[in-house]
């Protein structure tokens, strides 16, 4: 700009007065603005430079809190504007006017302002006037409590500064939004559109004062450019010392990484171990260390929890007991080794057998026991006859030793024992005994007694290898 005198093609120094203008208005130094502005005024201008003159001046002027809306000046810029054809500075002129009627109070004056110059500005398709015009339009028309309309002109300026950063119409209409919201008791959606505002405006003034930083930033790098060569041997000591101290900060952190990776490490193993000993702990008390199913403790807690549930909902449960027959003999014959593998090799193959929601624990020594919820008792008899079959073909050879393994059951059901843990146990250990007296390797069911009933019409689950009708037994 010093040396703007030395240039003689006026069209250019004009150009350059209003680039400056331009600037400088944008970067929200509106005096400078409106210094450069008032320059290019006095030159020899036509056409569109002067609608250039007028608009830069009246922005600045109004920007800085200059501008009347009874201005004359007001007028003059439109005329100029319009005989350069000029749509969009003409419109900015034109917002400028309308922003005074809000500031007054005058939104009936505002909106006039606006539409008579909508249609012109909507068909130059300039987005950013666009949308000012639409925030304006929506502040004017909400100040009028015509919320309808200025719903629909705040959701057109969202819609056109969705490619527009931090733009002031964005904040406006979003505020306009959020005071509709709240004015028909949408608190929830009035929640939502202040968000909206807040983070809008907080972008938009970031952005103002990035740009006002900006400018301070370069006032001072110009002043002190011109006393560098003074300054220059006190910087290259500070940078030195710059230096140094990043080294000291660059040694600290790496050994503040080195800390912190360590501490994580040793966390993270300690919540692992912790885990790992939380696991354990678990499986010790609720599982049977032996064969890995449930033992007693855990047992009783889960088969109560089912039988309530089934009780609540009128639903069958069935109960299986069972013991293997003659298993004292095979660990005094074979060892206590052999009687572990018989234990396990039961458990694996049952448990492949039983159904996924099926309760089957431990209960102690060589007996089992199976809770079946949702089934009734002559499918958990033949459940217990698949049992009864699948432990009779475990091979032993795997042992090492030659023997046979069977198991002698007892069933049961609610709808005989009732849902009562203990007199679910009691009666299905009670069939298992006379399955055992009975034979072994074999299945009995449990039936109440019933004095008037005909011994011959209590018929039992018994099985030692092949399908029969089995009588049931009776209780005593």
């Amino acid at each position: 700009m010093n040396k703007l005198p030395l240039v003689i093609d006026d069209k250019l120094q004009q150009r350059a007065y209003a680039v400056a203008a331009i600037f400088y208005n944008q970067l929200g130094q509106f005096e400078l603005g409106l210094g450069y502005a008032r320059r290019l005024a006095k030159l020899s201008l036509v056409g569109r430079n002067f609608c250039f003159a007028k608009q830069l001046g009246l922005e600045s002027q109004f920007e800085l809190g200059l501008l009347e809306e009874n201005d004359p000046q007001i007028l003059e810029g439109i005329e100029a504007c319009q005989q350069s054809n000029e749509v969009v500075m003409e419109s900015a002129i034109y917002s400028y006017l309308a922003k005074l009627h809000l500031k007054n109070s005058n939104p009936q004056k505002a909106i006039l302002a606006l539409e008579e110059n909508l249609q012109a500005i909507e068909e130059s398709r300039y987005a950013p006037i666009i949308a000012l015009y639409y925030s304006l339009l929506a502040e004017s028309y909400f100040q009028i409590q015509s919320s309808v309309i200025a719903e629909d002109y705040a959701h057109r300026t969202i819609q056109q500064t969705r490619n527009i950063a931090n733009s002031k119409p964005q904040v406006s209409s979003y505020k306009v939004l959020y005071q509709i919201a709240e004015s028909r008791g949408d608190h929830k959606l009035a929640l939502e559109y202040h968000k909206k505002f807040a983070e809008a405006d907080r972008a938009y003034l970031d952005n103002i004062k990035t740009k006002h930083l900006a400018f301070q930033l370069a006032e001072h790098q110009t002043t002190e450019h011109k006393s560098r060569i003074e300054l220059l041997d006190k910087q290259n000591n500070l940078l030195t010392i710059e230096q140094k101290l990043s080294a000291i900060k660059a040694e600290n952190n790496r050994l503040f990484i080195a800390m912190l990776i360590a501490i994580i490490t040793l966390l993270v193993f300690w919540a692992y171990k912790s885990w790992m000993t939380q696991k354990r702990l678990k499986q010790l008390a609720e599982y049977d260390a032996l064969t890995g199913i449930l033992n007693r403790g855990h047992f009783t807690q889960v088969a109560q929890s089912a039988l309530k549930y089934c009780a609540n909902t009128d639903m069958y449960l069935s109960c299986i007991l069972f013991d293997l027959d003659k298993f004292k003999n095979i660990n005094d014959s074979y060892g206590h080794a052999c009687g572990d593998w018989v234990l396990k090799r039961v458990a694996e193959v049952c448990q492949a057998q039983g159904r996924k929601n099926d309760i089957f624990a431990r209960l102690g020594g060589e007996e089992f026991c199976v809770v079946l919820p949702s089934c009734d008792l002559l499918t958990a008899t033949k459940l217990a006859e698949e049992y009864r079959k699948v432990i009779e073909r475990i091979d032993s050879a795997d042992s090492g030793f030659d023997f046979t393994i069977s198991a002698s059951f007892g069933v049961t059901d609610t709808l005989r024992s009732g849902h009562a843990l203990e007199k679910l146990i009691a009666d299905a250990d009670e069939a298992m005994y006379e399955s055992k007296h009975n034979g072994r390797n074999r299945i009995t069911v449990y039936s109440v007694p019933d004095k008037d009933a005909d011994s011959d019409e209590n018929t039992a689950a018994n099985s030692d290898g092949a399908q029969a009708d089995l009588p049931l037994f009776t209780g005593s």
